[in-house]
């Protein structure tokens, strides 16, 4: 009895030690669902917020939707005109005044204006050979590729049409979307792992938010977290779930406690530092 009075101290105290090493903020972001609505098309994929309106794009017939971000009721739709080349339309992003999509296999970016649904000019995207979700600000767009080959982010620059960067994304990088960081008052990608639904945090230039990622609080089955990011705010995300057909409203709380960023040390480890 003296023998275990003397050992659940000692390893109560490695366990606060353990605890109070991790880096500050070292605890994951959380986010809930606030709002949903059905998506107007069976295979919704692409998903961008820009001047008030949601856009949302069908996977297979590459219309584009403009909704009620609050209603979830469609205002119109368009097929860009020429139509995109490729067999399927994956992410959709807007910035400047401009959506910007891609179609995969191989990856084509198109600049399109979203009053009228011309196709201003596109670029062939040679070092990604299948894009998922997309991101974009004044100057670059952020392509997120899935495939085993490179699972990857590229940053990409439209003014001379080449690819400046690229780093790991999250585990099969699938949606993406450009956000506020509220910590910092930077701009940051959220990029979603379309197999295990976790959204990993990046720097423009790639350098990953440990600590502040998070699991997407939507009801996918493991494996289906497929669907691009849009952002409303600096606190609200859409999700565009392609398995459920449905758009999915989300709340971020930057200072959440939801999970563990990093996995904790179990007991059975911490005992067989004492064997």
């Amino acid at each position: 009895m003296k023998k275990a009075i003397r050992v659940i101290p000692t390893v109560v105290a490695v366990l606060v030690l353990l605890y109070a090493a991790a880096p500050p903020g070292a605890r994951a972001a959380r986010d809930k669902v606030i709002n949903s609505f059905p998506a107007p098309t069976t295979a919704p994929a692409g998903l961008t917020f820009g001047d008030g309106v949601l856009y949302v794009g069908d996977f297979i017939s590459k219309t584009i939707y403009r909704m009620n971000p609050d209603t979830g009721s469609v205002m119109s739709s368009f097929v860009p005109s020429p139509k995109p080349a490729g067999p399927f339309m994956y992410g959709l992003a807007y910035a400047s005044g401009y959506l910007w999509a891609d179609t995969g296999r191989p990856t084509r970016l198109y600049k399109i204006a979203p009053s009228t649904g011309s196709v201003v000019t596109s670029y062939a995207v040679g070092a990604i050979s299948s894009c998922d979700g997309i991101a974009a600000d004044e100057n670059y767009v952020y392509l997120a590729n899935n495939n085993f080959d490179a699972l990857y982010i590229y940053k990409f620059r439209p003014a001379t049409g080449s690819v400046v960067a690229s780093w790991a994304g999250a585990k099969y990088p699938a949606g993406l979307n450009m956000i506020t960081h509220v910590p910092t008052s930077k701009k940051v990608l959220m990029n979603l792992g379309n197999v295990d639904g976790w959204v990993y945090i990046f720097d423009l230039n790639g350098v990953r938010h440990d600590g502040e990622q998070f699991k997407i609080d939507a009801p996918c089955p493991e494996g289906y977290f497929t669907g691009d990011l849009a952002t409303r705010d600096k606190t609200h995300i859409f999700f565009a779930c392609g398995y459920l057909k449905t758009i999915f409203e989300h709340e971020i709380d930057w200072g959440g406690q939801e999970e563990f960023a990093v996995e904790p040390t179990s007991f059975g480890k911490v005992k067989a530092l004492f064997r």
